[in-house]
């Protein structure tokens, strides 16, 4: 009866061996042995160590020692002694010992046996077994876009590396947002990447959106990768990934009305969030320039509002004029292909025509937003605004005349045109006028000569 008591231990004991990770049970002759390997799975560079416990089933025991006979030393390097004497165990008693190893950065990955040999009485033989992978084997090494905007459905690409010396199938990514405000579009937030080969990447592309309700800020993304080592055990590897939902937003500037001096625009916040400190300005162009201030500060401005801005804008178009020359806006520019000297301007005049006043014609107007978002950044973005033939009559005008020199002289407006064509007039008036003086004259003067010769006539014929 005792030797079957024995065997259906044995048998019990093996069984809980081979289906518990790193922890087994032997008992024969009233000693009883538990083995357990911490950690579980060891990483090549790292220490760890198997912990035997005995213990004394009922019998006294004496003359215990335990010796490690057998292990691969390439792999696993002893730290300490590993011969240790027990002594005795009194019935019931327990005492544990401390293996400890260390396993090198070199170490391949695999299964490696530690035996041991427990003396006293009848001598066991039990083997340890040692769980090493691959140090870091998976890693999130990029992703991009780092920022996405609210109700925009964007595509993260996650770049993943396996630093181990051996493929990898079958790898499931998980995403999740612990706050539930980022959710995947089109597909779940599971994800089974086939296969990465030893010292290689992938890339894994999630498509998400932002909730509207969200706040602008920077979210906690936590990324879970689930796999099986070449030792056959299940990682999980968990990470946390920072995504940044923008803090920018979308304007749109539309013409609200002009008058004889002032253009107003109506200046609308078309995004999600709040911009601050909202300035608006126009920038130095072609065909407009503002007489007076060019920027307007209107304050802060939250999602769906709008402002208005005015400014005293000023056309710069012109037109061809008969010699092949023209006028400029009387202002002072720079501009490339020659320089201004006062308001002449000297250099290559086709270029010059080609480049300023063809494009000057343009009904575009820039419009500069500067505002300071969500985040403290400032932020600056321009728009084009349409302004029709008919809202031009609200603009200050300088149109250019011909003239006769091929340099080009600012300064000339429509006045200018009216004061030539009066002249031309006027001079036309004085050139009749003479004219008849001229002609009244030489009948006055026939007038008074012609007794004179009535009476020479008489004395030749006398």
């Amino acid at each position: 009866m005792k030797k079957i008591y024995v065997i259906i231990t044995l048998v019990l004991g093996s069984i809980i061996f081979f289906n518990t990770i790193g922890s087994f049970v032997t008992t024969a002759a009233g000693l009883q042995l538990t083995f357990a390997t911490n950690p579980i799975v060891v990483a090549p560079g790292t220490n760890g160590f198997i912990q035997v416990n005995l213990k004394s089933v009922g019998i006294s025991l004496s003359g215990i020692d335990i010796t490690a006979t057998s292990w691969d030393p390439n792999t696993v390097i002893p730290q300490g002694n590993w011969e240790v004497d027990v002594g005795s165990l009194d019935n019931g008693e327990s005492y544990s010992v401390i293996y400890e190893f260390t396993i090198p950065s070199t170490a391949s990955p695999g299964l490696y046996q530690v035996l041991f040999e427990v003396g006293g009485g009848n001598a066991i033989r039990q083997t340890a077994i040692i769980q090493v992978q691959d140090a870091n084997i998976v890693d999130i090494s990029s992703v991009t876009p780092t920022a996405i905007s609210i109700g925009e459905a964007t595509t993260l690409h996650f770049n993943i590396t396996n630093n181990g010396a051996a493929s990898l199938r079958n790898i499931l990514f998980i995403w999740n947002d612990p706050n539930k405000l980022i959710l995947p579009v089109g597909a779940d937030n599971r994800i089974t990447i086939p296969s990465i080969s030893a010292k290689n990447h992938t890339e894994v592309p999630v498509v998400l959106m932002a909730s509207s309700s969200i706040s602008p800020g920077v979210y906690p993304l936590t990324i879970t990768m689930e796999f099986y080592d070449q030792t056959g055990t299940r990682q999980n590897i968990s990470s946390t990934v920072g995504l940044q939902i923008s803090g920018t937003t979308t304007f749109d500037v539309v013409l609200q009305s002009s008058a004889s001096s002032t253009t107003t625009f109506a200046v609308v916040n078309t995004g999600a969030n709040t911009a601050s400190s909202v300035v608006v300005s126009i920038p130095n162009q072609l065909s407009y320039y503002t007489s007076g201030s060019s920027s307007s500060s209107i304050g802060n401005l939250n999602a769906g509002d709008y402002t208005l801005a005015s400014f005293q804008l000023v056309s710069t178009s012109t037109n061809m004029t008969r010699n092949g020359t023209s006028q400029l806006p009387s202002f002072n520019r720079s501009g490339t292909g020659g320089q201004f000297s006062g308001r002449n301007f000297t250099g290559d005049r086709n270029a010059f025509m080609n480049q300023s006043f063809f494009g000057s014609r343009t009904n575009q107007l820039l419009v500069q937003i500067a505002y300071t978002d969500v985040f403290g950044i400032r932020q600056t973005i321009q728009k084009q605004v349409s302004l029709s033939s008919g809202s031009s009559s609200g603009f200050s005008s300088r149109v250019g005349t011909r003239g006769s020199s091929s340099s080009f002289n600012g300064g000339f407006s429509s006045q200018t045109q009216s004061g030539g064509s009066n002249n031309s007039v006027m001079y036309v008036i004085i050139g009749v006028v003479g004219i008849i003086v001229i002609v009244a004259v030489i009948q006055l003067g026939r007038k008074k000569k012609l007794p004179h010769f009535s009476k020479l006539s008489k004395g030749r014929k006398e």
